[in-house]
C-alpha cells in the first residue's frame, strides 16, 4: 500500500512576458529585476516540487507567451523540465493559445515531456507510484491560435475508456469557461459536470478560482489554477501553483502554494482628516507596512509587493491632494518590510471633493444642474439608468474604435460601458468638474 500521490498543477506561467507595473529603480532597493519574473516564478515552483517530491507536474497551457517563442523563453521552461525528470517526476502538459506551437517543438526535442491531445484531440494518461496506478490525467491541446467549438462537448460525444482499476480522474484543458461565443475553446461548467471526473484543473483566466471549489466538499474541484505570478498590477492576490494530493481511497485535497516572488494587492486609503498634502505619504507608507505584515503573519512573503492605492472619503486638502497624486511623486516611494520591498503601481482619485451636492443642486445655474445629475446617478432608478443609456450611446462609437481591439483582446479586459463602469465614470468626471467650475467661480468673483 503507497501513502498516496501528491501532483503540482501550474497555471499560465507565460515565460517571455514582461511583469509590467514594477517601478525601474526597484534594484537600487537590493531588489534584482530578475528575481520577479515569470522565469523565477517557475524555478520557484520547480524547486518546490522537487523537495516535495511530488509525483507529477502539470502545465495547463500558455506557459510561453509567444506562439513562436524565442530561445529566451524556451531555455528556462526546458531546465526546468529536464530537472523535474531527472528527480524522477513526470511532466505532463497542454498547450494554450499562446504555446500552440511552442510545447509540441519541446516534446519532440525532451524524452519523458508528455503533451497531451495534440492536434486538438483527448488524450489520457495514467500517473502511477511504487508501480500502481494512483490518478489519470485527461487533456485536450489547442492546434491553433483560436478555437471555438467546446472541446469538452467533443469529450462527452466520444468518451475516452474509464481506467482499470479505477483511479481518479482530473481534467487538464485551458478554456473559457461560462464564455459562450468566445475564441478560445468555450466550455460550460454543465458540460465538465456532465463527465463526471473527480477535478478539473483549467488554464486562461490569470485569476485563480480553484480556491471556492477546494474547500467545498459538496463540488468537485473544477476552476482556474490563475497565472503563477502577477504580470501586471491588475493580477492580485495569491498566485502560485497548486499541490493535489490523492489519497488512497481516491479522496483529493487541493491547496494553492503561494510562491509567486512579485504579489499585487488592491487597497482602499481614507483622505478623510487630512487636512495637508504632506501628511499623505506617510499614511500612504503606513498602509504599505499594514498590508506586508498582514501577509508575513500568513507566511506569505514576496520578494516585492506591489500596492494599488484606491484614495476614498473627503479632505479639506482635496486639491492639492488631485494635485500631488498627478505629479507621481508616489512613484519612487517605498519601504523594505520583512524582506519584501514595497512600492506602490497606481494611486487612483476616487476622493470626493468637499462638496454639498443638495445643497448645490437647490440653484438653477450651470453648477446647480450638474449637482441635480449626480445626485440622480447616486441611484439606480428609471432616471439614473436614461442618464446612463445617454452616456453609453455618446460613448460606444468611440469605445468601438480600431484603435481600442488590443485593449479588448487583453487577457484582463473588462467591459468598458457596463452600467458600473459607466457610473463610476460619470460620477468621478463630474463631481471634478463641478470642483473645478466651482473654483473657477470663486477665482471670478475675487478678480
Amino acid at each position: 500500500m503507497n501513502e498516496g500521490a501528491s501532483i503540482l498543477a501550474i497555471g499560465d506561467v507565460h515565460l517571455g512576458a514582461p511583469c509590467s507595473g514594477v517601478p525601474r529603480g526597484i534594484s537600487s532597493w537590493g531588489v534584482d529585476p530578475g528575481e520577479l519574473t515569470p522565469a523565477a516564478a517557475l524555478r520557484r515552483s520547480v524547486d518546490f516540487a522537487i523537495q516535495q517530491r511530488v509525483d507529477a507536474v502539470l502545465f495547463a497551457g500558455d506557459v510561453v507567451e509567444s506562439v513562436n517563442a524565442g530561445f529566451e523563453a524556451m531555455l528556462p521552461l526546458e531546465e526546468g523540465v529536464r530537472q523535474l525528470l531527472e528527480a524522477g517526476i513526470e511532466v505532463i502538459a497542454v498547450a494554450g493559445n499562446h504555446d500552440v506551437e511552442a510545447l509540441p517543438r519541446l516534446a519532440a526535442v525532451i524524452d519523458g515531456f508528455t503533451l497531451l491531445g495534440a492536434g486538438g484531440r483527448w488524450e489520457a494518461r495514467t500517473i502511477s507510484k511504487d508501480r500502481s496506478p494512483v490518478a489519470q490525467v485527461v487533456g485536450w491541446s489547442f492546434d491553433d491560435r483560436s478555437v471555438r467549438q467546446s472541446p469538452v462537448a467533443e469529450l462527452l460525444r466520444e468518451p475516452l475508456e474509464m481506467p482499470s482499476p479505477p483511479v481518479p480522474r482530473i481534467g487538464l484543458l485551458h478554456a473559457d469557461l461560462d464564455a459562450p461565443g468566445g475564441r478560445y475553446a468555450p466550455v460550460r461548467r454543465a458540460e465538465i459536470e456532465d463527465t463526471g471526473y473527480d477535478a478539473w484543473l483549467l488554464g486562461h483566466v490569470h485569476q485563480p478560482s480553484l480556491e471556492r471549489s477546494a474547500t467545498t466538499t459538496e463540488t468537485r474541484p473544477c476552476g482556474y489554477l490563475g497565472s503563477l505570478v502577477g504580470l501586471d498590477p491588475s493580477e492580485t492576490g495569491a498566485h502560485g501553483p497548486w499541490l493535489l494530493r490523492v489519497a488512497n481511497d481516491g479522496g483529493l485535497d487541493l491547496r494553492q502554494i503561494p510562491l509567486a516572488p512579485l504579489r499585487w494587492e488592491q487597497v482602499a486609503v481614507s483622505a478623510e482628516g487630512l487636512d495637508h498634502v504632506e501628511d499623505l505619504p506617510d499614511r500612504l507608507l503606513s498602509e504599505a507596512e499594514r498590508v506586508a505584515r498582514r501577509l508575513g503573519e500568513q507566511a506569505i512573503v514576496p520578494r516585492a509587493l506591489g500596492l494599488r492605492v484606491r484614495l476614498t472619503g473627503t479632505s479639506a486638502g482635496y486639491d492639492g491632494i488631485r494635485r500631488w497624486i498627478a505629479g507621481g511623486e508616489w512613484r519612487s516611494m517605498g519601504r523594505i518590510v520583512d524582506g519584501a520591498a514595497v512600492f506602490f503601481s497606481n494611486i487612483v482619485d476616487s476622493m470626493d471633493p468637499p462638496l454639498d451636492l443638495a445643497e448645490l443642486a437647490s440653484g438653477d445655474d450651470p453648477a446647480a444642474l450638474m449637482a441635480q445629475r449626480l445626485l440622480m446617478l447616486m441611484h439606480d432608478d428609471a432616471r439614473s439608468r436614461e442618464l446612463l443609456e445617454e452616456a453609453r450611446a455618446a460613448l460606444s462609437e468611440t469605445a468601438g474604435e480600431a484603435v481600442w481591439l488590443p485593449v479588448q483582446d487583453h487577457r484582463n479586459a473588462r467591459a468598458p460601458l457596463s452600467d458600473q463602469a459607466l457610473r463610476d465614470l460619470l460620477l468621478r468626471s463630474g463631481k471634478a468638474a463641478l470642483s473645478a467650475m466651482l473654483a473657477g467661480g470663486e477665482e471670478g468673483d475675487r478678480s
